[in-house]
C-alpha cells in the first residue's frame, strides 16, 4: 500500500505550528510501520524533509497507480485531489455550518464548499472528536468510514533543558495560534492583572485578522511574544513555564479541541482551562490543572493564582508518562492505518 498525504502548503518550513508537527509525525509514523508513505504538496520537485520524509509535487496525484489511497489534512486539501481517481480519506478539524463557528465567517463559503466536496469525494473521514463526527452526520449523513483521531504528542521529548525565560517571574504560557479575538482579550486581562505575580508569554502567530477581527488585535505591552518557534525549542519553554493557558475560542465545545493541552501535559505543565474546552477530558484523566467557567475573567485570574501558589499534587512525571503512553503519535498512527486499510479493502470489494 502506498499512501499520499495531501497538504495544501509548502511543508518544508520548520515545524512550529501544530499542522506541520502533526503532518510530519503521522507521515514518519506510517514510514516506521513499513508503509510506503509520502507527503504530496505544492513543491516544485521531489525532496526529503527531516532527512527521511519524502515530499512529492502535486502533479504526482495524476500518475495512475502511484497511490493506493490518499489522505487530505484540512478542508482546503480536498481541492487538490482532482487529478486522483482512487480512494480518499479526509480530515476535518471542525465542521462548519451556515452560522457556526462565528469566527469562520470570512471563510464560511469556502469551508462549506470543501465540506460538500468531501461528502461527495471521500470514502473515509477523520475527526478530532465525537462532537464534530456527530455534526457531520447531522448535516451530511453519509456512508463514509469514520474515525476519531485526536492530536497526539511525542513519546520522547527534550529534558533538562536550559531555562529560556529572561525573567524570574512565574511564566504563564500560551502556546499556539491566537485564533479568536477573545483569546487576545483574555490574555490582555491576565497580563494587566498580574500585579507582578506572573508574566504572560505567547508562542505562536496572531491570526485574529483571519478569525473574526478586521485587523490583527494588539497584545498588552507587558506580554512577552516569542513568535513561532521550532518544536524542540517549544518543549524548552514548556519545561520551564509555570502554567499552560488553554483558552477557548468561544462558547461551543466542538470548536474548542485544543491541541496545546496535549503538549502542556506531555511536558508536565499544569493547565488552566475554560469549561467549554472539549479537551478538558485530559485534565479529568490527569488531575493536573484547573477549569474556570467560560467568560469569567475573574475566575481565570483566581485559578491562575492558585495554580502558581499551589501546583497540583503528585509527581509531574506520572502525568508525562500517562500522556506518552495513552496519547502518543504512535497510537494515532495505528488508528489512522486501520482506517486506511478499511477504506482500501472496501473499495476493492
Amino acid at each position: 500500500m502506498k499512501v499520499g498525504i495531501v497538504f495544501h502548503r509548502d511543508p518544508t518550513a520548520a515545524p512550529s505550528g501544530i499542522d506541520l508537527v502533526r503532518l510530519r509525525a503521522m507521515t514518519r509514523g506510517l514510514l516506521a510501520r513499513g508503509i510506503d508513505a509520502e507527503i504530496v504538496a505544492p513543491v516544485k520537485e521531489p525532496l526529503l524533509i527531516d532527512g527521511a520524509i519524502p515530499v512529492a509535487p502535486l502533479e504526482s496525484l495524476g500518475t495512475t497507480g502511484r497511490y493506493t489511497v490518499v489522505k487530505t489534512c484540512y478542508h482546503q486539501s480536498i481541492k487538490l485531489v482532482k487529478d486522483y481517481a482512487g480512494p480518499v480519506v479526509s480530515r476535518i478539524v471542525r465542521v462548519v455550518d451556515k452560522r457556526l463557528p462565528l469566527r469562520d465567517e470570512a471563510l464560511r463559503h469556502e469551508l462549506l464548499a470543501c465540506q460538500a466536496l468531501i461528502h461527495e469525494r471521500a470514502q473515509g473521514i477523520v475527526f478530532n472528536n465525537t462532537l464534530n463526527l456527530q455534526r457531520w452526520r447531522q448535516f451530511y449523513g453519509g456512508p463514509q468510514e469514520a474515525e476519531i483521531i485526536p492530536t497526539g504528542c511525542p513519546s520522547s521529548i527534550p529534558r533538562n533543558t536550559p531555562n529560556p525565560f529572561q525573567s524570574n517571574k512565574p511564566a504563564a504560557l500560551f502556546l499556539g495560534s491566537l485564533a479568536a479575538p477573545r483569546m487576545v482579550h483574555v490574555l490582555n486581562y491576565l497580563a494587566q492583572q498580574s500585579r507582578d505575580d506572573w508574566e504572560v508569554h505567547v508562542i505562536g502567530a496572531n491570526k485574529t485578522a483571519l478569525y473574526g477581527a478586521q485587523n490583527e488585535l494588539p497584545l498588552h505591552e507587558s506580554i512577552v511574544r516569542h513568535g513561532e518557534l521550532p518544536e524542540p525549542e517549544v518543549w524548552q519553554y514548556i519545561e520551564h513555564a509555570s502554567v499552560g493557558l488553554a483558552l477557548a475560542t468561544g462558547p461551543h465545545p466542538f470548536d474548542n479541541d485544543l491541541s496545546k493541552m496535549f503538549h502542556y501535559l506531555r511536558g508536565g505543565l499544569p493547565v488552566l482551562s475554560e469549561d467549554t474546552v472539549y479537551t478538558n477530558y485530559l485534565l479529568q484523566e490527569t488531575s493536573y490543572g484547573e477549569i474556570a467557567p467560560f467568560g469569567n475573567l475573574e475566575a481565570l485570574r483566581q485559578g491562575l493564582q492558585r495554580l502558581l501558589r499551589n501546583p497540583p499534587p503528585g509527581p509531574k512525571e506520572a502525568v508525562m508518562e500517562h500522556m506518552a503512553r495513552r496519547h502518543s503519535w504512535e497510537n494515532r498512527v495505528d488508528t489512522l492505518l486501520s482506517l486506511l486499510r478499511r477504506v482500501v479493502t472496501t473499495m476493492e470489494l
